[in-house]
Formats: structure tokens, C-alpha cells, sequence
């Protein structure tokens, strides 16, 4: 991966000179065009998890039913081929743990979610009743638009470092530019360029194009959009600049079988050789769909973050987790718990 200037991308570039980098942000003072891990998916003994989270002071609530997550449980339910006995008693249960917050921002929080077939399939294959594990989400882990607080990414650490809690996908995600809308008509060149990924086709819907359909080990989808409409359709309360109006995103899916004895949940994985060459995968990925660079800094500093927690004990980063002075902070730093070859 490499890091190179575009002077097309209508961004402020911080310069500084004593660390030899570039840090790209918008008017705004969002990072863009850093390459880093939005979403984590981990599959549990739901009993486990309770009992851990309620130990470090965190409530469990019901997730209200506007959440946009329901949507994501309905279309699974109707996916399910197979027929489940007492389904009427094991319907799906959505809750939610809010985490500590930056002000007054929107906290991040963590889903989670039982009685769904993918849950039902691991309860099968470990002879366990069928309400047994959860799945537990943490989304929006690289948002440039969002204040994230150091303590949620504590919290978040002591959780997915849990050996016992599986590893069920990572979302990477990457912030770019593109002058270009995303519609419809874009979807026959989309399938051109993203060849080989794209040869089960490619779905267009509203402002986004996804791959849903891959013959991949690790890739289950790709997803590329307009961030910039979704901001404003979406969180029409934050102030989004005229400078964010060619804002897309990558999102590229990466999924992992629960039940394989390999599967020892996040920390072994991003130490893996396995990481690494999903990581060319996804260069590869970003490099067919046109983003022309991008940087893993963000991303080295997120792991760093999660793997010691003395990374972000200081000033920067206690203010704001994912700011543009928390990054720098960490580049200069002498501190590295994880080294990222690639």
C-alpha cells in the first residue's frame, strides 16, 4: 500500500515536515483517504458476554425498533431455506449497549443480536440449544464524521480480545473522492472494472453499488457509495461542507466460519499471515473500483489502539480518539505494540 498526493482531491493537506507525511483531511478537519477497520462481528456465548459487560458497568437495553438493523435480520430470516422447529418461540431479540461518548456527540454502541439462522447453525454444529450465542457488532470504528471517545475503543479492546469470542467478519473501509455520481448507470462499468469479484454481477440500489455474490474465502462483499448523500440523508443534524460534496466510500466485507478450530477470534486473526493477504486483497479491490491512493496509518493506529490501551492515554487521543492531532500524535511516537508489514 502507498500513500501519494492528488491534487485533484479537494482537501486541506496538514503537512508536517519532522515525520517526512501527510495527513489529508477535509475543510472540516475529517481524515480521508486513510484505509481503516469500520465494523467488527463477533459470535459468542450470549450468557459470557452478558455477564462480562454488566461486570465493567454497561447496560443492556432493548435496540429500538426503527433501528436500521431490523431490516438487516428480516431480509436473513426470509434468506433461511431451512425449516427451524419452535421458530415461534426463538424469534430474533436486538439489543443495545451505548458507550461512553465525546461531548455532545452521538455515542458509538454495540449491537447485539440473537435467534437468527447463522446463530442457529453454530448452536447446531456445537450441540447447543439454540438460543446459546449472540452476535455482537461494533460499527462505526472509522467514521471520520463521528467523535469517537477513547474509552468506548477501551471497551471495544477488552472485548474483542476475548480468545473464546469468534471472529464472524471485519468491514474495511476507505474514504475517497470520486467527481462521478453513483447510479444505476454506472453499474455495467462497475462489474467491468471490479472483474474477477464481480462475475456474479452487481446490484444497484438508490446511491450505492454492491457485490454481494463473490466466489471469494474470505470476501463477501463489496460495497461502494455516495458517504456525502448518505451524510445528509441520514444525520441532516451534523454540517456537511460543500468540500465533502465528491465524498464516496469503499466498504469491503471480509467473513470467517465460526465453527473452524483456526478461528481464535480478532487478535489472532490481525496477527495472522491470513490478515495480510486480505489486506492485498483488498489493495486490489480499491485499486479496480479507482481509489488511486490511500494510506493505512489510521489503520495501524486503530490496532495499535485496541491491542494497548497505553497507546491512547494522552492528551490527543483521550480528547478524541479518531481526530487528526490523535494521528499525528501516534506517527510521532516512538510506541508501536503492532507492526503492520505491507
Amino acid at each position: 500500500m502507498t500513500k501519494s498526493m492528488n491534487n485533484d482531491y479537494p482537501f486541506n493537506v496538514i503537512n508536517y515536515p519532522s515525520i517526512g507525511g501527510d495527513i489529508e483531511t477535509s475543510k472540516g478537519g475529517f481524515i480521508f483517504n486513510q484505509l481503516g477497520i469500520d465494523n467488527i462481528e463477533l459470535i459468542a456465548k450470549y450468557e459470557t458476554f452478558k455477564t462480562m459487560v454488566e461486570k465493567m458497568g454497561l447496560t443492556i437495553e432493548p435496540m429500538p425498533n426503527t433501528h436500521k438493523i431490523h431490516e438487516r435480520i428480516d431480509y436473513e430470516m426470509k434468506q433461511d431455506k431451512q425449516t427451524r422447529l419452535l421458530s415461534d418461540k426463538f424469534m430474533p431479540i436486538v439489543e443495545v449497549i451505548y458507550l461512553p461518548k465525546v461531548g455532545k456527540s452521538k455515542p458509538l454502541y454495540i449491537t447485539v443480536v440473537r435467534n437468527i439462522p447463522t446463530l442457529f447453525d453454530v448452536a447446531t454444529q456445537r450441540k447447543k440449544s439454540k438460543d446459546t450465542y449472540c452476535l455482537i457488532l461494533f460499527a462505526g470504528l472509522h467514521q471520520p464524521s463521528k467523535k469517537i471517545s477513547s474509552e468506548a475503543m477501551k471497551i471495544t479492546s477488552k472485548i474483542i480480545k476475548r480468545k473464546a469470542f469468534k471472529l464472524h467478519s471485519v468491514d474495511i473501509a476507505i474514504d475517497t473522492t470520486d467527481q462521478r455520481s453513483i447510479t444505476h448507470n454506472r453499474k455495467g462499468a462497475f462489474k467491468d472494472n471490479l472483474m474477477p469479484y464481480s462475475k456474479q454481477g452487481v446490484i444497484s440500489k438508490g446511491s450505492s453499488l454492491y457485490i454481494n455474490d463473490l466466489e471469494h474465502p474470505s470476501i463477501s462483499r463489496v460495497l461502494y457509495y455516495d458517504k456525502y448523500l448518505k451524510q445528509l440523508n441520514q444525520q441532516k443534524k451534523e454540517i456537511i461542507g460543500n468540500d465533502l460534496r465528491e465524498w464516496k466510500r469503499l466498504e469491503i466485507t471480509l467473513t470467517f466460519d465460526v465453527t473452524k478450530r483456526e478461528n481464535k477470534g480478532f487478535t489472532h486473526y490481525i496477527n495472522d499471515l491470513n490478515f495480510v493477504d486480505d489486506l492485498y486483497e483488498v489493495q486490489e479491490v480499491a485499486q479496480l473500483a479507482g481509489v488511486k491512493s490511500y494510506s493505512n496509518d489510521y489503520l495501524i493506529y486503530q490496532l495499535n489502539s485496541l491491542l494497548d490501551n497505553r497507546v491512547i492515554n494522552n492528551h490527543e487521543s483521550v480528547k478524541q480518539f479518531n481526530s487528526v492531532e490523535s494521528l499525528e500524535r501516534f506517527k510521532q511516537s516512538d510506541f508501536r505494540r503492532y507492526l503492520l508489514a505491507i
